[in-house]
């Protein structure tokens, strides 16, 4: 008996650009596999977490260790290729797997291709040995996805979204367009930064605070009961320092409690690349949850966002240092 897809979400970006929806200046193919994985509908507390990621599509080649530390958990990560062939390949490897073991994960990431009508965007499955969707049902749903090469990943359209509605998150509904040439990411690694004047954050120690940065992980106090962010080690309230539980904060239905603009001139050097795209950037203050507020860059903002405005969070470039894009979360409109 082969394993069954129990569920499935999708994600794509709010950019328009040609008439198609297209990744923004701070998304790349890691922030949108990531967006993807995180819609994907949570799993019964009692199963087994998924042990092994299949990556479809062009990623960043930290994508092995960037992958487990965003989601939380060692799970091993293998590239499988890009385009329509390797999904079939991943879909095959899935369906082909051995009764009994533990749930599997597959991220497909598609940045379009110039002169493509397709969108940008990620789509995430989890598969189970006993779930009520066949891999093959999945496979039917991509149109011509044996025979075009160049067919996107993201065309799934819907004949998947429709075939159990309960279990597909996100974005299906956007996924159209017909595909004119294979998908091209750009895989380079980004500019070297300025020298920092302010958010400099050495890298090991950037990595060491992923869980708070890229997960909004903070600590629950066993004494009193107080949630801290990021978590300190030490209960800001009480100030104990044993019985500190790790606590995974909502990414959906902040508050914003403050705005502010940053303009020419204002910004810290890391964010001078942002600045002359865009010319100033919001800021905003967010309350996350009852004594936790947080400050972060809003993006995708299409009109000012305001004091008591609900807002969503999402991983996003950040800027440049080291050789690397460093990234965090940022608040985007809940629209």
């Amino acid at each position: 008996m082969g394993r069954a897809i129990d569920a499935a979400a999708a994600y794509v970006p709010r950019k328009r650009a040609d008439g198609r929806r297209v990744a923004a200046a701070d998304e790349d193919a890691f922030t949108l596999a990531a967006t993807a994985l995180e819609r994907l509908p949570v799993g019964a507390a009692s199963a087994p977490g998924p042990n092994r990621l299949l990556v479809v599509g062009d990623l960043p080649g930290s994508v092995e260790e960037d992958l487990p530390r965003f989601l939380g958990t060692p799970i091993s990560v293998d590239r499988v290729g890009a385009g329509a062939p390797a999904l079939r390949r991943a879909l095959a490897s899935i369906d082909g797997a051995a009764e009994g073991d533990p749930p599997l994960l597959l991220v497909a990431v598609d940045l379009g291709s110039r002169g493509s009508a397709g969108p940008d965007g990620a789509v995430a499955l989890r598969s189970t040995p006993n779930g009520d969707l066949a891999t093959g049902t999945v496979l039917e749903a991509i149109p011509n996805a044996g025979t075009l090469s160049a067919e996107p990943l993201l065309r799934f359209g819907a004949p998947l979204a429709l075939a159990d509605p309960a279990r597909w998150a996100g974005d299906f509904t956007e996924v159209t367009g017909d595909a004119s040439g294979p998908s091209s990411p750009e895989s380079a690694l980004p500019p070297d930064g300025p020298v920092s004047q302010g958010a400099y954050i050495p890298r090991p120690r950037y990595l060491e605070s992923a869980a708070a940065r890229w997960r909004l992980e903070g600590e629950r106090c066993g004494s009193c009961e107080t949630v801290g962010f990021p978590p300190r080690g030490r209960c800001r309230n009480c100030g104990a320092t044993d019985g500190l539980a790790s606590l995974r904060l909502p990414r959906d239905g902040g508050v914003v409690v403050a705005t502010t603009t940053i303009g020419p001139g204002g910004q810290p050097t890391e964010f001078d690349a942002q600045v002359v795209e865009s010319g100033h950037y919001t800021v905003v203050l967010v309350d996350l949850a009852p004594g936790v507020r947080v400050t972060m860059q809003a993006t995708d903002v299409a009109s000012p966002l305001a004091v008591g405005d609900h807002v969503g969070t999402r991983l996003r470039r950040l800027y440049p240092m080291e050789g690397a894009w460093r990234y965090g979360r940022k608040a985007v409109p809940l629209t």
